[in-house]
């Protein structure tokens, strides 16, 4: 075995989640949301290349071990403790400069956010600060806030831009997203959100509003398409937004230059995002506070999967997506943190994987699922990260304790007590 391998042995849960590799529904195998793959008395062998090579209960290793058919430089003692998969984080904002702490205290004293968004705060006035903030600046505050992130047990993101609503902006949004995972290391897939909301000028009438959608198809998509800067485009569709016709056009023209699609949809009501991310066999659809069972079907139909996002409800006041709907249906579930600087700066999705219980009535093994292996599905990683097995990446968590029910029973406590991500410790 070649050198730096380690072993961490002992485990009271090891959380393989063994399974093929499309994302899980409860239709699929009857309980296959809630299959976690548990081995008791455990422990997982990594190797130089951060990979893993070897799982099984801990008598299988010391047998290999003590025959000379297997051997590891270091061994770490997980006695009484956890490994499970990290946590695969979906939808993400993260790429933006300033804050909106005034919002804050706006919508604590009662001020609705799309009441806010309609006066030119929200998302505007993140758009004004990120234009305004240079390259460095981005990524400086970009990094503080992952490396946050990281911390807290997610080693893999997907990051949208949408906070440039023009083409330069746009393109300096990703480039920073593709500079934290070229140079700070972090897994990422990035999305093209030039779609999030309408800029000022746009907001001038419907020719305004056409030009912009016009700019979008024409000019933003073609030039992110060109530098190979977005895996995904991704488009706001709901009351306020964009249009389903609108959304439908960008969804097309993205689709037509290779890209990936995911859809914004139903957060605010049954504006038709739901059954457009479903004509599209879009990778995901994700909100979903409004939805019927028709909208629940054409999901579950075309294999989208449903990406959940508790913390945005909690901070808005606003309802919890059914999961528990969405799951009896047979659709797909995620959970993501929705980490950005308005509707929801919260960073923590371990903490999010308790709300998905509480709030979207999601049981803890689904929840676990939903934040590992579908959440790598739906980002096409599901082969490289979200499981425990031989050959996949070891990015994993070490949790202090016996149980990982914990992490819902003690939402928000500090249980993650280590980060592995391609093997390497990170926190």
């Amino acid at each position: 075995m070649s050198a730096g391998s380690f072993a961490l042995t002992r485990a009271a849960q090891v959380l393989t989640l063994h399974d093929p590799e499309g994302p899980r529904t409860a239709a699929r195998r009857g309980a296959a949301m809630a299959e976690l793959g548990i081995l008791r008395d455990a422990s997982v062998v990594v190797d130089a290349a951060g990979e893993i090579e070897w799982i099984g209960p801990h008598t299988e290793l010391t047998a290999l071990m003590d025959r000379g058919e297997l051997s590891v430089e270091r061994v770490h003692d997980c006695a009484g403790e956890v490994i499970m998969p990290a946590l695969v984080d979906p939808h993400t904002h993260l790429v933006w400069a300033g804050d909106r702490r005034d919002e804050l205290e706006l919508r604590l004293g009662g001020a609705d956010y799309e009441a806010i968004f309609a006066a030119g705060g929200g998302i505007l006035s993140s758009v004004r600060q990120t234009r305004a903030a240079s390259d460095e600046q981005l990524y400086a505050q970009s990094l503080r806030r992952i490396e946050r992130m990281r911390a807290c047990g997610a080693t893999t993101f997907e990051i949208k831009s949408g906070y440039g609503l023009e083409l330069e902006a746009e393109l300096r949004q990703l480039r920073v997203a593709r500079r934290l995972r070229d140079e700070a290391g972090v897994r990422v897939k990035t999305t093209c959100l030039a779609a999030h909301a309408f800029p000022e000028t746009a907001r001038r009438g419907p020719q305004a509003r056409r030009r912009f959608v016009d700019e979008i198809c024409e000019q933003i998509l073609p030039a992110v398409a060109s530098e190979g800067l977005a895996d995904y485009a991704d488009v706001f569709c709901d009351r306020g937004a964009f249009t389903k016709d609108e959304a439908a056009r960008v969804l097309d023209t993205a689709h037509a230059l290779g890209m990936g699609l995911r859809v914004h949809a139903n957060e605010f009501g049954h504006t038709g995002g739901a059954e457009l991310a479903a004509e599209f066999r879009a990778a995901s659809a994700d909100h979903l506070l409004h939805m019927n069972a028709d909208e629940r079907s054409a999901l579950a139909e075309a294999g989208v999967v449903a990406t959940l996002l508790p913390g945005t409800s909690l901070v808005l006041g606003k309802p919890f997506a059914d999961g528990r709907a969405l799951i009896d249906a047979g659709v797909a579930v995620a959970i993501a943190s929705d980490c950005n600087p308005g509707s929801c700066a919260l960073e923590n999705l371990a903490m999010i994987l308790g709300l998905a219980c509480y709030g979207c009535k999601l049981a803890p093994a689904e929840a676990v699922v939903a934040a590992t292996h579908n959440a790598a599905a739906s980002l096409g990683l599901a082969a490289e990260v979200g499981r425990l097995e031989v050959g996949m990446s070891a990015d994993l968590l070490v949790l202090a304790t016996d149980d990982y029910r914990d992490l819902v029973y003690h939402a928000g406590s500090p249980l993650v007590r280590e980060v592995y991500s391609r093997g390497h410790r990170i926190s």
